[in-house]
């Protein structure tokens, strides 16, 4: 339940995470789908995110002690039998998210040197998947389908996502009678559109444009002049709704932002993920208030209240009394996020027994896979519907929880409720 799961990341460290995802894929290494299942054991691979490797380039997040939540979680599943007799024997591994070495190097650690047979949340997923190895927890770039592992999780690709929230808006009437343009921040964004356009076309929306922000990455002053060239073509075609996606979504108040534009027209951000950044940053509240947007994920309060989240953070804190775990409260900044760990733990571990479960006694990678997608009407921990999977569907897909921008405040005000329920 965050950008890939538990709850919303810092947008940084789920920006770096989600392209790596495309990068430094290595020779794919299949296994024998038995890999790291004895008779009495499951390995399970653990590269979980070095927050201190990110808090030395300028990051300051703090998640709590990551490998402690996994541990005490771990054992408790130990301690009641483990998962159809077997023992999970865990490998966990900090792994700096800041450059794709350590994710490639930590990938082939995992899948050939200690032999796991799944891997929770890594932060390049391809590369395991490729080998072999499902993956629990991760976002993937495209729908997340592969040829044997595959990756179960709750964030649904935005080629499944934007479909279903848009017609939400819709219904909403966010785009009755309006000029729709559709704003990509980045080249690696226009993947996008077309499926952005193919919704809104099915759903009788009239876009009359689209534009994508070309600017090299970083290159701020470029950016803001295409931004700047953007407005006037929109402004232009009379272009009284703007519907930003990927990087988009905070590009797009970012750029009006710093050339004080007087065009601000109401908009979407298909990525609330990515907007969730920029309303952490110093952009001028003007060009935020009129957004909508949406998650398909439950709500962060929601998520810390839930009677699962909080038997797992009572079991941490038994097994580690020392540790400290903040409560859960929009105000605390990033730095004080120490809930995240356990609610990462909580979530992952409970989806990836409830497959591994669902597969019985006679575990590989394709009798997981088969398990995964006949999942229906999950109850995880933190989460406030129950979640399915499907036949080629890897991921959930159903709740449409609205946000919006609190300019009196300066945060998100997330929906209690799913909009579509």
């Amino acid at each position: 339940m965050r950008k890939r799961h538990v709850a919303v990341f810092t947008a940084t460290v789920a920006t770096i995470c989600a392209t790596m995802g495309m990068v430094g894929r290595p020779a794919a290494a299949v296994s024998d789908g038995t890999q790291g299942v004895t008779a009495t054991t499951i390995r399970v691979g653990i590269p979980y995110v070095d927050v201190a490797a990110v808090k030395a380039v300028g990051v300051d997040i703090d998640w709590g002690n990551v490998p402690h939540a996994f541990t005490a979680i771990i054992d408790g599943l130990n301690a009641h039998g483990g998962i159809n007799g077997r023992k999970i024997v865990p490998f966990i591994v900090a792994v700096n998210p800041t450059g794709t070495a350590a994710a490639a190097s930590t990938c082939t650690q995992l899948t050939q040197d200690d032999s796991v047979f799944v891997a929770i949340a890594p932060l390049m997923p391809d590369c395991y998947l490729q080998r072999g190895v499902p993956v629990v927890g991760s976002v993937l770039q495209g729908a997340g389908v592969h040829t044997l592992a595959q990756n179960f999780g709750l964030t649904p690709p935005q080629s499944a996502y934007d479909p279903l929230q848009l017609s939400v808006y819709a219904k909403q009437g966010v785009f009755k009678g309006k000029k729709v343009a559709i704003f990509a921040g980045a080249v690696t964004d226009q993947s996008e559109i077309p499926v952005v356009q193919s919704a809104l076309h099915g759903l009788h929306v009239h876009v009359v444009t689209t534009a994508v922000d070309s600017a090299p990455q970083g290159d701020l002053a470029a950016s803001n002049q295409q931004v700047t060239s953007i407005v006037q073509r929109f402004q232009s075609a009379g272009v009284n709704e703007v519907v930003a996606v990927g990087s988009g979504s905070a590009v797009w108040p970012q750029g009006l932002s710093a050339i004080q534009s007087t065009y601000n027209p109401p908009w979407v951000a298909t990525s609330e993920s990515e907007f969730t950044g920029d309303v952490a940053g110093d952009n001028n509240p003007t060009y935020l208030k009129k957004v909508v947007t949406s998650t398909p994920l439950t709500p962060p309060a929601a998520i810390w209240n839930n009677a699962g989240t909080q038997r797992c953070v009572q079991a941490v804190k038994k097994a580690y009394p020392a540790d400290h775990i903040n409560a859960y409260e929009a105000s605390l900044p990033a730095s004080q996020a120490t809930w995240m760990g356990v609610e990462i733990a909580c979530a992952d571990m409970a989806l990836f027994a409830a497959i591994a479960k669902a597969a019985g006694p006679h575990l590989t990678v394709s009798s997981f896979v088969h398990a995964g997608y006949g999942l229906r009407n999950l109850t995880l921990p933190g989460s406030s519907t129950t979640i399915s999977f499907g036949p080629n569907r890897p991921y959930a897909l159903g709740p449409v929880y609205m946000v919006r921008y609190d300019p009196a405040t300066k945060a998100l005000v997330y929906a209690t409720k799913s909009s579509n329920s």
